[in-house]
């Protein structure tokens, strides 16, 4: 029970966390982050992930949700090296990241960029996996000057 909580606890303060470097509530893509290298590691805790160091957080929303603790989050990064996300287990995966097109999954994350353009794009991928209580979600589409991160928080029902 104890241990239950302590990960409950653990788990509360870094969404906290994330939720207060990034702002939220507004529904808008944040690109002016205060604290962006916290960000990023409360991030990195989140999604169980590691990034580059030279990854740069560009923004960040809860869709424009009314009630926060439905637990929807998205954010947008960028690498200029190769991006890891955790691989897919699932039925027909066999490469460790599911194969997408380029043409719609392109609008989508650039949707996410800001004022970032995302210039020559050569492909697009995507992975799922759940960790501290959440279902995620990470689309790249990757070009010559790097990778460009969507990762999507859900609750798991």
């Amino acid at each position: 029970m104890r241990t239950f909580f302590a990960q409950m606890l653990s788990i509360l303060l870094v969404i906290a966390a994330v939720l207060f470097t990034t702002g939220c509530g507004s529904g808008q893509t944040n690109t002016a982050m205060t604290n962006p290298e916290a960000s990023l590691r409360a991030l990195e805790a989140e999604a169980g992930m590691q990034f580059p160091t030279n990854t740069v957080l560009l923004g960040a929303t809860d869709g424009g949700s009314r009630n926060a603790a439905q637990g929807f989050y998205e954010w947008g990064l960028f690498s200029p090296t190769p991006i890891q996300m955790p691989l897919m287990k699932a039925p027909g995966v066999t490469k460790g990241y599911l194969d997408l097109p380029l043409d719609g999954t392109l609008e989508s994350v650039q949707s996410m960029m800001g004022k970032r353009r995302i210039s020559k794009p050569q492909s697009a991928f995507g992975s799922e996996w759940e960790t501290n209580g959440y279902f995620h979600r990470g689309t790249i589409v990757r070009s010559p000057k790097g990778d460009y991160l969507v990762i999507q928080r859900f609750p798991i029902r």
